[in-house]
């Protein structure tokens, strides 16, 4: 059943992190409106509740600190009407109609990014700390080695207390005082933790979790303290940003919100039902917090929604226009008084407008931006966000990266001419439309080429502002960590690569996060060795990195990544003035592996741009109108599945020059690793120009082995 929702916007105020947003209980059990707290970067809290049909401000802190969480806390068993928000490394509490009644320095190094409140405790993450206080004392903490996005606590049994922790490695972790945690293993990181709740009653057992990827699932805490998952919505998408249970109307509803603007309602599922999509909403910026509740008109629950930028509007059930007894006068008056407020703001604006700001005052933009690989089609995505409308983006790169088409963007784009023996190998304009808040960017890197992403934010208003973003492109950017329980699947062989030296575990760990992307906050010891697997997005080759103290081994199917990885981790070394052993062993049948992986993508990249030509021919032709008369089977076929061929092409139009590069590169490697050769791209090209057209393995096998009798494996085809 679809739910019909219409927006009410209530206020603005500064920029918003993640779960600044609350909702008060209310008072008594009526369905009446309730207040709720919105806290921003400014510092600022802010307390609102409706009276006589508006919206008043209720209680306002002074400015401080950025504010980076806000949650609702009281004792076990009672209501939660107390609000605890955390700022750098303190957390102030304070009443609901703003008193304060606490001030707790944490003592944390780092910035508390995540916090949870039950009764007397206190759980607090900073980066990849966690720590828990009961009564303001410590009581336990613990260090994963992991960013932690988000923590719950569950109460268990006396003052047993269980803590739920979703940890950046793609796993929750269940920690119970200072035992080993127990570990689940998720398909992509969780973000957000939110305990399921009818009303305020929240449950002691039940937690929904949403991932980076768009999929949301249920947590079950079992009596053993293991978690169990059921997955609700399996789709993949945008990341989830905020999560909440509410009835909206009959039956608890799940709410979602995500980083690409999306607000969204399914239904809970029931043990033979699944859940379905009810309401669908795009705010246009990222979301910070929704929260379900009564707020602008009694009886009709809505969702409460606050965006990036700081608005605060709601998806309210109760009919457009709707108003109370007695209310339509108080509106009209109510309206004509935000017009005569309005435009005294413009004139006043207009009177400002002759004063020139001082020069030396800092204006500060605030751009949230992300860049995350899509392991699909083995490329980024970028988002760039302001708090304020974007004029353009420049974008300029000093190593080789493709621009590609993303159906989201509006923004007009202008390439320029770049000149690469300067380091400069693109630059891009975006210029976007007016009141365009968020824009979304696709890129492709190249392995074995590192760099830096210069991204240049200008917004519309006056006076101009620009920001600059530098990202890391890694030289095996395309690389996707696995974790210790994942099933590679890998057959090998394996090329090693062997260094010995002066080195400690931590100088290893960190020259690794120069060449590798998603690289732990600290190395995962387990007795005196760290262990951390890749596997390529694009070939599906593992790489697999053993090191301590004094020695390093490196394993990999594809000679080009460790060809890549030994260029990066000698070249530390040197500047170091380190001395390093390095041996190279070369395993004969890993060529034949790597191929075996690329050749099917190669035939089916060809057989693919075949079908795009005799498209593209019949289209010249006019057969397109009378298939069934002009045309054979197989060329009906073709204009029936039209549609299909022609997006799986746009996905990735150079995807047949793109394999071509890897198996050139690849006998570049193989020629220096195996024989100590160094040959340009272009002699490798030219020698293998027949043999890739051909597209036979042992042709291609005869070049690199240099014997005419090479054993073939046989091959299984595969989709692009």
């Amino acid at each position: 059943m679809t739910l019909a929702l219409s927006r009410v916007d209530y206020t603005t105020v500064g920029v918003t992190s993640r779960g600044t947003t609350i909702i008060f209980p209310p008072n008594e059990a009526t369905r009446q409106p309730q207040k709720f707290a919105v806290a921003d970067h400014d510092g600022v809290l802010h307390i609102y509740g409706m009276k006589r049909g508006e919206l008043q401000l209720s209680f306002k802190s002074l400015p401080g600190p950025k504010i980076q969480r806000i949650v609702l806390g009281g004792s076990i068993g009672m209501v939660k009407d107390k609000i605890f928000i955390a700022y750098g490394s303190s957390v102030k509490g304070f009443t609901r109609k703003g008193k304060l009644f606490l001030e707790f320095d944490t003592s944390l190094i780092d910035p508390i990014s995540a916090m949870y409140v039950l009764g007397p405790d206190l759980a607090a993450c900073a980066r990849d700390l966690y720590h828990r206080y009961r009564d303001c004392k410590d009581a336990d903490s613990y260090l994963t080695g992991e960013t932690l996005h988000d923590v719950v606590l569950l109460p268990g049994d006396g003052n047993v207390m269980y803590a739920i922790l979703a940890c950046a490695d793609c796993a929750v972790r269940v920690l119970h005082g200072t035992s080993s945690p127990t570990v689940l293993r998720l398909p992509s990181a969780p973000t957000v933790l939110s305990i399921y709740r009818e009303g305020e009653i929240y449950s002691r057992d039940r937690v929904l979790v949403g991932t980076a990827d768009g999929r949301v699932g249920l947590l079950i805490l079992q009596g053993n303290k293991t978690l169990r998952v059921t997955w609700l919505l399996t789709s993949t998408g945008s990341e989830i940003t905020s999560l909440d249970t509410h009835q909206l109307q009959d039956g608890i509803d799940i709410l979602i919100g995500r980083q690409d603007g999306g607000v969204e309602v399914y239904t809970f599922p029931d043990e033979d039902v699944s859940s379905t999509l009810r309401y669908h909403y795009n705010a246009g910026e990222s979301i910070s917090t929704v929260v379900g509740g009564i707020i602008g008109v009694a009886n009709y629950p809505e969702v409460l929604v606050t965006t990036y930028s700081g608005r605060v509007f709601g998806l309210t059930t109760s009919p457009p226009g709707l108003l109370e007894a007695g209310q339509s006068d108080v509106g009209l008056a109510r309206l004509k008084l935000e017009i005569q407020q309005l435009q005294e703001k413009l004139n006043e604006e207009k009177e400002s407008s002759n004063f020139m700001p001082d020069p030396l005052a800092p204006l500060i933009l605030a751009v949230n931006h992300k860049m995350v690989l899509h392991k699909e089609d083995a490329s980024y995505c970028l988002s760039v966000e302001l708090d304020a409308s974007i004029d353009n983006i420049l974008i300029q790169s000093d190593t080789p990266v493709d621009l590609l088409e993303t159906e989201s963007n509006s923004a007009v784009v202008s390439l320029s001419a770049c000149d690469p023996r300067e380091g400069n190998f693109v630059l891009a304009t975006y210029r976007c439309q007016i009141n365009t808040n968020r824009l979304e960017m696709r890129l492709r890197s190249i392995e074995g080429q590192a760099g830096t992403l210069q991204i240049y934010v200008t917004s519309q208003i006056q006076p101009k502002r620009c920001r600059k973003i530098s990202v890391p492109i890694y030289a095996l950017s395309l690389h996707v960590r696995q974790h210790d329980d994942d099933d590679t699947a890998s057959s090998g062989p394996f090329n090693e690569l062997k260094l010995n030296g002066n080195f400690t575990i931590a100088e290893m760990h960190a020259w690794l996060s120069l060449a590798l992307p998603d690289v732990p906050e600290r190395p995962h010891i387990h007795e005196g060795e760290a262990v951390l697997v890749y596997i390529s997005s694009f070939i599906g080759t593992v790489l697999k990195c053993k090191y301590k103290k004094g020695s390093a081994l490196f394993l990999g199917e594809n000679i080009s990544t460790i060809i890549i990885l030994r260029d990066i981790l000698t070249k530390e070394a040197t500047k170091r003035k380190m001395k390093l052993d390095v041996f190279c062993e070369v395993a004969e049948g890993s060529v034949s592996r790597v191929l075996e992986l690329i050749l099917p993508r190669l035939n089916a990249a060809y057989d693919l741009i075949q079908k795009i030509k005799i498209l593209d021919a019949l289209g010249e032709w006019e057969l397109q109108s009378n298939p069934r008369e002009n045309l054979c089977s197989e060329y009906q076929e073709l204009l029936e599945k039209e549609t299909e061929i022609r997006s799986l092409m746009a996905k990735d139009t150079e995807i047949l020059n793109r394999l071509h590069a890897i198996i050139t590169d690849l006998y570049v490697d193989w020629e220096r690793a195996k024989r100590s050769r160094r040959i340009s791209s272009i002699e490798a090209t030219a020698k293998l120009k027949d043999a890739l057209e051909s597209r036979d393995l042992a042709t291609i096998l005869q070049i690199f082995i240099g014997k005419a009798d090479v054993s073939v494996p046989t091959l299984i085809p595969a989709a692009i």
